[in-house]
């Protein structure tokens, strides 16, 4: 079985460690695919370049030897289709697509949505005391250990604190000259400074993962 968390991570940050480590426990995986959507079509474009996003997943990864970036859609031409890149997986199934429980009522948008429970298992981290929401078609509601009996088409809804970290508040923070401390892996910090993305300057303080 293979567990993958997908996004554009820009930047990658610790909220997102802490959900493929949440997916790691709940599934017995010993390890967790970081895929990088490296053109999402549904939203827009990435503030940082892909070259950098990749950089970033790659040093998040090397501390923690249990995340497996890839960049599977980075040698790929033309737009990142989640839907391409479980079926160039498909040898590798059952393939667990880790989401949040808000990405669920958009997942029927996706490209070639319908396509989907014959390809993948999703596991859907859901917020504690909130209600699952309904799931998406074509797929049915399962415990975790079944997953890994099935092929595809079955979800799992895992009640689980997120840490309250967001991309697109860590860039505003960053470029407001701040120091995202604690939400960042240090290494990802780093790179960030050095390379004045999302306009960090140099003199910006170090965070702490």
């Amino acid at each position: 079985m293979m567990a993958i968390l997908g996004g554009t991570f820009d930047p990658v940050h610790c909220g997102h460690l802490h959900a493929a480590r949440l997916g790691r426990s709940a599934l017995g995986v010993a390890n967790v695919t970081l895929m990088l959507a490296a053109r999402p079509w549904h939203r827009p474009a990435p503030a940082a370049s892909a070259a950098h996003r990749w950089q970033m997943l790659r040093l998040a990864a090397k501390a923690r030897p249990w995340l497996r970036p890839s960049r599977l859609e980075l040698k790929r031409a033309g737009p990142s289709y989640t839907v391409d890149t479980l079926a160039a997986l498909a040898e590798q199934a059952p393939l667990v697509w880790c989401i949040g429980a808000d990405a669920v009522a958009a997942l029927g948008s996706w490209h070639r949505a319908a396509d989907l429970p014959a390809l993948c298992h999703l596991l859907v981290f859901n917020r504690p005391g909130a209600p699952a929401p309904p799931p998406p078609a074509g797929f049915e509601v399962a415990d975790a250990a079944a997953l890994a009996q099935r092929p595809s088409g079955s979800v799992h809804f895992l009640d689980a604190r997120m840490l309250a970290a967001s991309s697109t508040a860590l860039r505003r923070e960053i470029g407001a000259g701040g120091a995202p401390r604690g939400l960042l892996p240090a290494e990802v910090w780093a790179h960030i400074r050095h390379h004045g993305l999302y306009g960090a300057s140099p003199e910006a303080r170090t965070a702490h993962a």
